[in-house]
């Protein structure tokens, strides 16, 4: 909560420490707990968007990527827990804006690509759901991340 206070006044360099340390604390906890490691990984995405918005992408992949690790993990054990799923998309897309911006686009065609085969093959037993409606929100994202470098490749050919 600390580094949204600072995050929010525009102190960054003061709410990466906090995430920093609640990263910390929160690594050396059970990663059985669904609780713990959601909170695990959104610390990690939320340095890693300080580090994106900074300019430093190399660390904002590392920190997305240590994210995307931790809710594979999760995943793997829980891959019933459609959130789960879903939250393990929103970081492989964050991995492949990066990977985008850095000039790695076959990793990041892949990383979209692998998203949405993701979010594709999940079936959600109510369409109303908020889970649902998140799904399609995500893959509507991805799919035009995808359409707008194909546009792009179009144009230059």
């Amino acid at each position: 909560m600390l580094g949204d206070c600072c995050r929010a006044i525009g102190d960054a360099s003061s709410a990466v420490t906090y995430f920093e340390e609640s990263v910390e604390f929160l690594s050396k906890l059970p990663k059985d707990d669904l609780e713990i490691t959601h909170t695990l990984s959104v610390s990690l995405n939320k340095i890693g968007d300080l580090k994106y918005y900074d300019g430093d992408l190399r660390a904002a992949r590392s920190y997305y990527f240590q994210s995307l690790n931790v809710r594979r993990d999760v995943m793997k054990h829980n891959s019933n827990v459609t959130s789960q799923v879903l939250d393990v998309a929103v970081s492989l897309a964050k991995v492949a804006d990066v990977d985008r911006n850095i000039g790695d686009e076959k990793l990041a065609t892949d990383g979209f690509q692998e998203a949405i085969d993701l979010l594709e093959s999940l079936s959600l037993e109510s369409e109303g759901s908020g889970l649902e409606q998140r799904r399609l929100s995500v893959l509507d994202f991805l799919r035009n991340q995808l359409a707008d470098k194909t546009e792009q490749t179009e144009q230059t050919v």
